[in-house]
């Protein structure tokens, strides 16, 4: 009996499924949410295709490989068809180590570059930097007690919680990918808590300067200051800012303030 199940989505003329951040963000965001509660261990995407990894019995399998490749479908590119999700065994868990990785890195193996924070892989929920998604970080820890998180961050390249200078205009971008959108536009539960975050993170600069960088009037603004951030999210807020704040240019001296906590 196979140990789990690696899954292959693609539409059927093999057309890049996700060519812009917004779309890669809603992969990830779509397959945390759709897989909640499922063994789900890691998911990637390449180009023209993405994978799932999870352990599972072949019923199982399928069942989460049709719920997810139909919302994918309808979010991605409902107007192609999709070739039905194919399945292929885990036979042993060496074999369970090594698809989970290759999982996880397929932009590296294609030799691509369209997804340089690896954006479109459960590498920043595992990581922490996705609080959505974040309950696949268990599943890893029970089936794959051997994974350490030096090797995640060395696939990140880079550690999100190094302190370090972070510039203003950064901020929202980093709320944003937090909750996996492009841009932080919505008004869904999850990006009010991201903007939230975010507030207090710069809680220092002056909420004239603050509120436009985040899309606010500065009575909004003040209102999420006065709400408590959740520890997951301000975490992952703080990660992304440093993260994006790392490598980019500085904007503005009066923009670049030192990172706090």
């Amino acid at each position: 009996m196979a140990l789990g199940w690696q899954i292959i989505l693609r539409a059927q003329d093999n057309r890049v499924l996700s060519p812009t951040l917004a779309s890669r963000r809603a992969w990830s965001r779509i397959i945390a949410q759709g897989a909640l509660g499922s063994p789900l261990l890691a998911h990637g995407l390449a180009d023209t295709h993405g994978h799932l990894l999870v352990v599972a019995s072949r019923p199982e399998a399928g069942r989460l490989a049709r719920r997810l490749a139909h919302r994918l479908h309808l979010a991605l590119q409902p107007g192609v068809p999709w070739d039905p999700a194919r399945l292929s065994p885990i036979v042993d868990q060496r074999h369970l180590q090594h698809a989970f990785f290759y999982v996880l890195g397929q932009q590296e193996h294609h030799g691509l570059d369209l997804d340089p924070w690896q954006e479109g892989s459960a590498l920043p929920d595992l990581l922490g930097l996705r609080p959505a998604g974040a309950w696949m970080a268990a599943n890893v820890r029970a089936h794959l007690p051997r994974v350490q998180r030096e090797e995640l961050l060395a696939r990140l390249g880079a550690d999100p919680w190094q302190a370090g200078p972070r510039f203003l205009p950064l901020l929202a971008a980093a709320a944003a990918a937090a909750v996996a959108v492009e841009p932080l536009t919505g008004a869904s539960r999850d990006e009010r808590l991201a903007r939230i975050a975010a507030v207090h993170l710069a809680r220092e600069v002056q909420p004239q300067l603050l509120a436009p960088v985040l899309g606010l009037g500065t009575r909004q603004l003040r209102r999420l200051a006065n709400d408590v951030p959740t520890p997951a999210m301000l975490r992952a807020v703080e990660g992304w800012w440093n993260l994006l704040s790392g490598s980019q240019p500085t904007h503005s001296r009066s923009y670049k303030i030192s990172a706090c906590g």
